[in-house]
């Protein structure tokens, strides 16, 4: 278990996602922010069938250590999560990265040190080649941080990602 101060004083505990996760908690999480549609890949609510079988893979994958998610929960309250997976076949020893935090704890450091903790594990327990994450090119605040972290731009897929009708560039930064 790890813990982040955030700007505004308060801890944020920080642990893996495991088997005995409460599946509705994080479909709620999920599809507030797809509701918000913010810089996510899902632009649909999930179901809780879904949300199930993504705890399942998620800690058996933490097992196999070929992925994980970490949970960073402030005063009780799932804050936000970042994950890291291998990539198949002959991509497996490269690792991709994700985050996804709550409206209300954007911009109070919790980001950053979810990152970091994501990127100390990954190469923990992944030991990948290469560390990589997308982000959608209208995403500045993201592409700030990730920059901030040693991530460089590699790629940029043109019009790649339908955000809600306008397509928008998809970005590929390796660390």
């Amino acid at each position: 278990m790890d813990r982040i101060r955030l700007k505004d004083g308060r801890i944020a505990v920080v642990d893996f996602l495991g088997k005995d996760a409460d599946p509705k908690e994080h479909l709620g999480f999920l599809n507030t922010l797809v509701k918000e549609r913010s810089y996510i890949h899902f632009d649909r609510k999930a179901t809780l069938k879904e949300e199930i079988e993504w705890i399942k893979t998620n800690a058996e994958g933490l097992r196999k250590k070929e992925r994980f998610v970490l949970v960073a929960r402030v005063d009780g309250k799932l804050a936000g999560n970042s994950g890291s997976f291998r990539g198949r076949l002959k991509e497996r020893d490269n690792a991709s990265l994700g985050i996804a935090l709550a409206k209300e704890y954007r911009g109070l450091g919790l980001g950053e040190g979810l990152l970091r903790l994501n990127i100390r594990y990954t190469k923990k327990l992944l030991r990948p080649k290469n560390i990589y994450l997308s982000v959608f090119a209208t995403n500045k605040r993201a592409q700030k941080l990730y920059r901030k972290l040693g991530f460089r731009e590699i790629a940029r897929l043109p019009k790649w990602i339908n955000h809600y009708g306008k397509y928008v560039d998809l970005i590929l930064m390796r660390l």
